[in-house]
Formats: C-alpha cells, sequence, structure tokens
C-alpha cells in the first residue's frame, strides 16, 4: 500500500521530496538578491511592480492550467477555503510583504528572518493544530535554525530596519500558516499553485493597473526581462510547485528546507550584490545548514 504524506518517508520518496525542496529553496535564494537589487538604492521599480510581474505572467502561465483542471476540482467549501489561505500565505498579499520589507531592511537580513524563522511557527502550529510534535532531533536542529537565523540578521539600526523586521516575521506566520493548511488539502501541487497565481492575477492586477503606482515604462528593458522570467515563471510557478509537491511527499520536514534560503541568498549576494559574509555570518550558515539536516532526519 502506498504509504501516506505524514507517514515517514523512505526511500525513493523521501529522495524526490528532499529534490523538490531543495529546488524550491534555491529559486527563493535568488528571488531575494534579485528582488533587493530592483527596489533597493538607485532602483526604478517599485514592490507593487515586482508583485504584478510574478502573479501577472505566473496567473498567465497557469490560466490554461486551471481552466483544463477545473471539472477535477471539487469546488466545496473546503476547497475554496484552501485557496483562499493559499492566495493568502504564497500568493500577491505574501509577495507584496516581503518586497516591501526589503525597501527597509537588507536582502541578507529578510532572508533570514523569513524562511529561517518559517520552520519555527510551521513546528508551532502544526503541534497545535495537526497535534504533530517533532522528536528531539528535529526540536534541536530548530533550535540551530534559529540561532543562526537571529545571528544572520543581526540587530538592528534604526526605526526603518526594525519595521522592516516586524514584517518580515509577518510574513513568516502567514508563511507558516498556509503550509500547514497545505498539508491538510487535497489540492495538488499544481492545483493548489494555480489558483494561487490566478488568484492572485483576477485580484491583484487590476488594483495595480487602477492605482496608478507602475514604473514599468521607466524601466531599463533588460531589467524588466529579468524580473519578468525570474519572478514571473521561476519564483511563482515552478518554485511554488516544487514546495507543494514536496509537502506533499514529505510533509512536516519541507518547511525545515526555507531555512536553506538565507544560506543560498548569502552565497549569491556575493557575486550579484558584492556583499561578502563575514566569519560569524559563515558560522550561522553552518548551523543553519546543520539544523536543516536534523529536523530533517528527526
Amino acid at each position: 500500500m502506498r504509504p501516506l504524506a505524514t507517514e515517514a518517508p523512505a526511500g525513493r520518496r523521501l529522495a524526490e521530496g528532499v529534490a523538490f525542496a531543495l529546488l524550491a529553496v534555491s529559486l527563493w535564494g535568488g528571488w531575494f538578491v534579485i528582488t533587493r537589487r530592483a527596489v533597493g538604492a538607485g532602483g526604478v521599480l517599485g514592490p507593487a511592480d515586482l508583485v504584478a510581474l510574478r502573479f501577472g505572467i505566473g496567473g498567465l502561465v497557469l490560466l490554461p492550467v486551471l481552466l483544463l483542471r477545473l471539472r477535477g476540482l471539487r469546488l466545496n467549501r473546503a476547497t475554496v477555503l484552501d485557496g483562499a489561505v493559499l492566495f493568502v500565505s504564497q500568493g500577491a498579499p505574501f509577495a507584496l510583504l516581503i518586497s516591501t520589507a526589503l525597501r527597509f531592511a537588507p536582502a541578507g537580513h529578510g532572508a533570514a528572518l523569513t524562511p529561517g524563522t518559517m520552520p519555527l511557527f510551521a513546528a508551532l502550529l502544526g503541534a497545535l493544530v495537526l497535534r504533530d510534535r517533532p522528536g528531539r532531533l528535529a526540536l534541536a536542529g530548530l533550535g540551530l535554525i534559529a540561532a543562526g537565523a537571529l545571528t544572520l540578521a543581526g540587530g538592528f539600526r534604526d526605526a526603518d530596519e526594525l519595521l522592516g523586521y516586524a514584517i518580515f516575521l509577518t510574513a513568516a506566520l502567514i508563511w507558516a500558516a498556509g503550509t500547514v493548511r497545505m498539508r491538510r488539502s487535497r489540492l495538488s501541487a499544481v492545483d493548489a499553485t494555480a489558483l494561487i497565481c490566478v488568484g492572485s492575477l483576477v485580484t491583484y492586477i487590476p488594483l495595480y493597473l487602477l492605482s496608478g503606482v507602475s514604473r514599468l515604462a521607466q524601466a531599463p528593458m533588460a531589467e524588466v526581462a529579468i524580473q519578468a522570467v525570474y519572478q514571473g515563471v521561476m519564483v511563482s510557478v515552478v518554485a511554488l510547485i516544487a514546495f507543494n509537491r514536496s509537502l506533499a511527499l514529505i510533509g512536516r520536514r519541507t518547511p525545515a528546507f526555507t531555512a536553506l534560503v538565507p544560506v543560498i541568498a548569502t552565497l549569491l549576494a556575493i557575486p550579484v550584490l558584492g556583499e561578502v559574509p563575514d566569519p560569524l555570518h559563515v558560522g550561522a550558515i553552518l548551523a543553519i545548514g546543520a539544523g536543516v539536516l536534523l529536523t530533517t532526519r528527526g
């Protein structure tokens, strides 16, 4: 009999779940860097533009998929609620929170605080909602992840950074709530991602167009093209499908992998942003990696 997603995965199932999780977090690690490059000092595009590119393109790509799969979806109350929760936690509201926070705090800090605390919030909500209590190895791993994330984030320098930190933590809690809901959902990874992206397309894009905040016409075409491909296809479609597929395969182990996002973002920031980590940050990266390993095994 095929094992359920909530059972301890083994062999091929575990390998596939880990592979999908690593693909997702690798793309999200790059997302923090490429978003900071766009909305940071000297950038033309704003947070609203990046969210529009992310879900405008992602929604259009997945609209035919959703239309083809609507017959197979049972649009009952539970499915509608699943879609609504996932829309808020992984769709335009979540992306807008992160993009806004990156105007106030550095990319490395955001990549540490949000993905670094996601596993902690997910473990807490999982224990409260799903009665899913992590073992000793997993608890030790979560402790290492927390220590590494806080070290990477460092102390805030002013009120703006403190505001950015608060927004990052809010986004992490919202995302964790979505992962718990997804683990109880009967939606497939593709169905869930299609609902998130198309839902964001039909709700966010009209408001974006009517608001008059678009800066796309003022930005260099090369930058718009880079952001369109990365935000609109790699992050909103590929990464979301990979993450939700990993959730279906290995359950509570998947959120732990989001803690690798600051590690990846820190490494990518070296060639892209010229930010070289100091020895303290290197130690934090190693702690996070060890924490993810323990959490996955426990």
